[in-house]
């Protein structure tokens, strides 16, 4: 007899194919006397539309049929033929009397729980049978733990509660989703996509772009004082020397008596402070850290990571926690022994003869750890680069010193001073620090010496005062890392750098958030792509799309901000406590969308602008649409006259060319073919934007 496994991938089944050795392969699976191993294509099944349930033939969206909830919800093979034959050779597989036993070996969260049982339940139901079904738990997919988890599989019924709130979140984002994005498209008279984690999202990004629109500017004076010590330039900010706009003459009293005194340093505190890395990286935090430092999006962050993750290189990256289990120390002992004793391009930049490597005991707390640990690197540490490409290179070396820094037994400490000044009874503040003792800065120098000249507790000093005229400025628009913090702690008041508190912990755990690490990335990725935001530089902007339809959604009573959701994920969480079912959740669900739908609110006169937009004018800066000729700036009553016609040379230009163009303003194109020249012969180009709005070709 033999256990069949089912695995999330093609790359994960050939990685547990080559930890188990010996297997032959067998058209689209793999065997050997104990194993079959076969994997899906991501998800085999989705859920039934609507209208399926209604049994209409046609896809006509109507208000009527939103009174109908499904009793119980059915899934069906996707409309593919691979996926089609992929789901028919399971079924075989399951169904052989050969088979005594499945392992899932779904990736290690909600989303593996729920991908590959509902194809085994499925199938059951189909055949009429039952099968003992056990799991294997990757924390990362180095053949040794692939051993080890097959040696020591886990009986299904142990992530059971797993199980049941993945399928709880699938068919409570289906309600929202299906419901709301047909109640609001039907009565807006246009489609707008809607969801239990679109609204908080799009909804953050309107409430930022409110606080900007509606900030008035306010025009103040402030006296700036500098001073010279030992040849260096020092601004000091003395507290309270700020005037309304129209206090002129009272700033330029001061000015005047200010200039008749000398500055005095009444108090210097110096002190040694030991300072602690950062914890290890969660999913948000390496995300935050890559979007800071690098400019990278959450999205790019989670692909590459998950790329060094199926290269064995790193632990699984979908985990909420910066810390380690409890029982995970001996694990770790083995691989900083690895790390000393491996000639790697990586680790040969550093002397570990002389450096204190250990499993410091703060990395472990296993209250703080639900699923999955804090990302690490693994024992499979890469010789060189010839396995990866340049961001793969660039994130391992993140995450590396992150470990190195977490490991590092030696004190880092660091001279703090506080210099306190007076002037006329105004005081100011001048910190500076120095390292004194390296320690972890070795591998990650999170801490910059920002020395400050010897001041001496008396001394005066004859500052350089001036009047400068300043003005208030509003809130920055919203970045990837603050919306990214936002979704991990929607209620904290300051979304800051600072470490998650104890008490952050505790709401994480219990599902204070929006959405999931698994899910933010894509979901910012899906409210670009169906118009509600846009990137511009390194920040998120609502589009004119997307405040129609907040305002839409205020119309019509759908309240699901913030508050809401957070509390929806909560419930869910109690599906995995064992203190919820998923009838319950998803009766609520019901509930809230009955009483969306029978509200009826009349919302014809707040239906505005919700075409796409595709970019931003080069000229004047305004949204472009399209129309059915071209791609056209919403400037041009105003004059703007900038378009990218759908034809150029007799070539169609395409949506994503269009927002190519607009995107990277004076960047090249991919060389296109199709073009016609006057004299009708066809060539290749590559087209390229202007900022004064005119396109160009490029030839080489």
């Amino acid at each position: 007899m033999k256990q069949l496994i089912i695995a999330e991938k093609p790359s994960l089944a050939q990685k547990i194919v080559g930890a188990i050795g010996g297997m032959k392969r067998n058209g689209d699976y793999y065997e050997n006397d104990k194993f079959v191993v076969i994997s899906v294509f991501g998800h085999l099944l989705t859920l039934w539309d609507l209208n399926e349930y209604l049994h209409k033939e046609n896809n006509k969206w109507e208000l009527s049929d939103l009174n109908y909830f499904p009793e119980k919800f059915k899934f069906k093979v996707k409309d593919d033929k691979g996926i089609r034959d992929r789901y028919k050779l399971i079924k075989k597989l399951i169904g052989d009397n050969s088979i005594s036993s499945i392992v899932n070996a779904g990736d290690s969260d909600r989303e593996g729980e729920v991908l590959i049982n509902i194809v085994i339940y499925s199938i059951f139901g189909q055949l009429k049978i039952k099968k003992p079904i056990t799991r294997i738990w990757l924390e990362d997919q180095t053949a040794q733990t692939i051993k080890y988890e097959l040696n020591h599989q886990r009986n299904i019924d142990d992530t059971k509660n797993l199980y049941n709130e993945g399928l709880a979140r699938t068919y409570v984002d289906w309600i929202y989703g299906i419901y709301l994005t047909r109640y609001i498209s039907i009565k807006s008279g246009t489609t707008l996509n809607a969801g239990r984690v679109i609204i908080p999202t799009v909804k953050f990004l309107y409430d930022r772009y409110k606080e900007i629109k509606d900030f008035v500017p306010e025009k103040y004076l402030k006296i700036n004082c500098e001073i010279i010590k030992d040849g260096t330039k020092i601004s000091l900010d003395f507290k309270d020397m700020k005037f309304k706009n129209n206090e002129y003459k009272d700033a330029q009293n001061l000015l005047n008596q200010l200039n008749q005194s000398l500055i005095s340093v009444t108090d210097i505190k110096r002190k040694d402070v030991t300072k602690r890395p950062k914890r290890l990286f969660s999913l948000a935090t390496l995300q935050n850290y890559m979007n800071s430092k690098h400019k990278w999006s959450l999205d790019k962050t989670l692909k590459v990571t998950q790329n060094l993750y199926e290269k064995r290189y790193v632990t699984y990256p979908r985990t909420n926690t910066e810390y380690l289990a409890d029982n995970e120390e001996d694990k770790i002992i083995n691989l900083i022994n690895k790390i000393r004793n491996t000639n790697s391009i990586f680790l040969n930049k550093y002397d570990f003869n002389n450096a204190h490597l250990e499993a410091k005991k703060t990395l472990f707390d296993s209250s703080k750890v639900e699923s999955h640990s804090a990302i690490t690197i693994t024992n499979d540490i890469p010789v060189n680069c010839d396995n990866m490409d340049k961001d793969e290179e660039l994130l391992y070396t993140v995450i590396l010193n992150r470990c190195l820094a977490n490991f590092c037994a030696d004190k880092c400490v660091v001279n703090s001073v506080n210099v306190k000044f007076d002037y006329c009874g105004y005081d100011a503040t001048l910190t500076g620090q120095t390292v004194i003792e390296e320690g972890y800065l070795h591998y990650e120098n999170d801490i910059k010496d920002k020395e400050i000249p010897n001041f001496i507790i008396g001394e005066t000093l004859k500052p350089n005062n001036k009047i400068e005229e300043k003005e208030t400025k509003p809130k920055e628009n919203v970045t990837e890392q603050e919306l990214n913090k936002f979704f991990e702690n929607p209620f904290k008041n300051e979304l800051n750098d600072k470490e998650n508190t104890d008490e952050d912990y505790k709401n994480i755990l219990n599902g204070v958030e929006i959405g999931t690490p698994a899910t933010r990335s894509s979901t910012i990725e899906k409210c670009k792509k169906i118009g509600y935001i846009t990137s511009k530089k390194n920040s998120l902007i609502i589009t004119e799309k997307g405040i129609s339809f907040i305002h839409i959604l205020m119309k019509l009573n759908i309240n699901l901000w913030s508050e809401k959701t957070a509390l929806l994920s909560q419930n869910l969480k109690q599906i995995y406590k064992g203190n919820k079912t998923i009838k319950e959740i998803v009766s609520d669900a019901e509930t809230e969308v009955k009483e969306i739908i029978s509200s009826n609110v009349d919302i014809s006169n707040e239906v505005k602008n919700t075409k796409e937009v595709i970019g931003y004018c080069p000229i004047c800066g305004k949204p472009v649409y399209e129309n059915s000729k071209a791609f056209g700036c919403s400037g041009y009553k105003d004059g703007c006259k900038f378009t990218i016609w759908k034809q150029i040379s007799g070539k169609k230009i395409t949506k994503s060319v269009a927002e190519q163009l607009l995107n990277n303003i004076g960047k090249p194109t991919k060389k296109m073919k199709g073009f016609i020249s006057k004299k009708g012969s066809e060539f290749s180009a590559k087209l390229v934007l202007g900022k004064d709005g005119k396109i160009n070709f490029i030839f080489n």
